[in-house]
């Protein structure tokens, strides 16, 4: 009776320590309206909105509020600070849920985010890998896919560009002429491998993202993203519902997609009891 028991409390300790209590969805939203830049061309309306429209839904969810940062017009200090604290806080069996809101670029197939001093970038390849290296899975949301405000620059401004990966200021100039050449949309991840993580775009490649009839109020993207998120389904679901509605709503003109993948269902909001109509 005795060896019973302890076999019945190993069973019930292995059970417990493969389930670990501290496992959460952490969420760290950045949104760039480049108010700060002192460039009109740079400047977004939606992106703000964005953000208080991801905050909104994820209450809705099962998210801990604690566990929801954001990051308003980040330069790039805030970026670094930001990206540092969120990867030092996650757990190994933690899901890691990144949600940009700005300006992207895709320069020989790279993709960067423009921190909102106009300054410098942030590359989304190494921000990634960082998150994947913490977390049991990692969901990059990013509408960024805008029009190139730079496409018309002049060249012979001296705009220095900065790429940051992470902690480590890099020695890369970008010119002018690099990012006026840069084009539209972003490109597809050529380094995102296994089933680490998912990242969805708010449209394809080289397509722009629409902002929509109301200015202010957030993306035709952002608004239906935080509506599926908050429901009762599979994150598949909800990228799948988003793509279906922004493709309509847009005429076409829009297809969110998704790059990577995940071994398990990640439920941000519960699993449904019931099936969603």
């Amino acid at each position: 009776m005795t060896a019973l028991r302890v076999l019945l409390a190993a069973f019930v300790l292995a059970l417990f320590s493969a389930n670990p209590a501290q496992a959460a969805t952490k969420v760290l939203i950045v949104a760039s309206s480049y108010e700060a830049s002192g460039n009109a061309q740079l400047m977004l309306d939606n992106p703000a909105a964005d953000a208080l429209l991801m905050q909104a839904a994820l209450r809705r969810t099962s998210v801990a509020e604690k566990h929801v940062t954001i990051l308003n017009d980040p330069g790039v200090e805030e970026w670094e600070a930001g990206i540092n604290a969120f990867a030092a806080s996650l757990e190994e069996d933690d899901i890691a849920l990144f949600y940009y809101a700005g300006h992207g670029f895709q320069v020989d197939g790279v993709n960067y985010f423009l921190t909102s001093d106009g300054a410098s970038l942030i590359s989304l390849d190494p921000l990634l890998q960082t998150l994947t290296q913490r977390a049991r899975g990692t969901i990059v949301v990013v509408d960024a896919c805008r029009n190139n405000p730079y496409s018309y620059a002049d060249e012979a401004s001296e705009i220095r560009m900065v790429e940051v990966t992470g902690s480590t200021r890099q020695l890369v100039a970008l010119s002018v002429d690099d990012l006026s050449n840069a084009g539209d949309g972003l490109a597809q991840l050529g380094n995102l491998r296994g089933l680490s993580a998912v990242v969805f775009f708010s449209t394809e490649p080289g397509n722009v993202a629409e902002d929509g009839d109301t200015p202010g109020l957030g993306s035709p993207f952002a608004k239906v993203f935080t509506q599926q998120i908050a429901r009762r389904q599979s994150l598949d679901e909800a990228f799948r519902r988003t793509a279906v509605e922004v493709n309509s709503i847009t005429e076409g003109r829009q297809s969110p997609w998704r790059q990577g993948d995940l071994p398990f269902n990640v439920f941000v909001a519960g699993m449904r009891a019931l099936p969603i109509p």
